[in-house]
Order: C-alpha cells, then structure tokens, then sequence
C-alpha cells in the first residue's frame, strides 16, 4: 500500500471517521457525566477532560470536512453525494451544541471566553493560511 493509496483512502473515508469519531466522544460524555463527579481517579478525570475539550473541535472539523467535500463536488458536477451525508450535518450540529445532561467540566468554562477565543483564533489563522495559498498559486500560475 503506497502513499497514494492512504492518501486515496483517507480522503473517501475521512468523513466518515470523524462522524464515528465524535460520536464515540459524545457516547463516552453521556456515560460519564454522572460518574465523573463522584470518581476522582486521576486517569479517568484526563481522558474526560480530554473528551469535553475535544468535542467541539472534533465536531468542527468533520463539519468542514463535510462542507469542503460538498464544495467540492458543486464544482465538479459530480453529485454523487450519499443520502447518509445530508444526516450527518444536523448530527455534528447537535454534536456542537452538546448535550444537556454534561455540566460545564471547570467554573471557568462556564464563562467560555477562553474557549472561544482559541477556536476563534484557530479559525482565522485556517482561513487566512487558504487564501495565503491561492494567492500563491494564483501568482504561480500567471507565469
């Protein structure tokens, strides 16, 4: 299996990992949002931490995957998108949302303004690095 077949295979199967990923993530928070307050194993208290803070980012990505695979294929004309993908938006939106049985993980995730200025910040440092590179490779082209 050469490099351009796992490259092959992760773009036609990207989608659906993430969406797996996520949901995985959001099944493991509705399962431990109860016991997370009564156990104080360290370990188990890092993989929850690590599942609450990984959510959204996890669920932001398999959107933009999900967005950029649809983009693509509008200019392209293909249209062979599977009637699975047009559920999994909604899915991921409720996945951003989160659920209301989970409780903000620290009091200062209650403000969240830490948070969401690092997706923020993530956010437009992806944007302006895209159009960095078709600015590039529009000046690439043009010689």
């Amino acid at each position: 299996m050469g490099l351009s077949s796992a490259i092959e295979w992760w773009q036609e199967s990207q989608l659906r990992i993430l969406v797996i990923a996520s949901t995985i993530i959001q099944l493991l928070l509705f399962l431990t949002a109860n016991r997370r307050k009564h156990i104080t194993y360290p370990r188990f208290r890092f993989i929850v931490w690590l599942a609450y803070l990984g959510s959204d980012a996890m669920a932001i990505y398999a959107l933009a995957t999900l967005f950029n695979r649809h983009k693509n294929e509008d200019s392209t004309e293909q249209g062979n998108s599977s009637i699975l993908e047009v559920v999994w938006a909604p899915v991921l939106l409720i996945h951003l949302g989160g659920q209301d049985s989970i409780t903000a993980y620290n009091i200062e995730d209650n403000e969240l303004w830490r948070r969401n200025v690092v997706t923020m910040t993530c956010q437009v440092r992806h944007g302006f690095l895209r159009k960095f590179n078709n600015i590039v490779n529009y000046c690439n082209s043009k010689k």
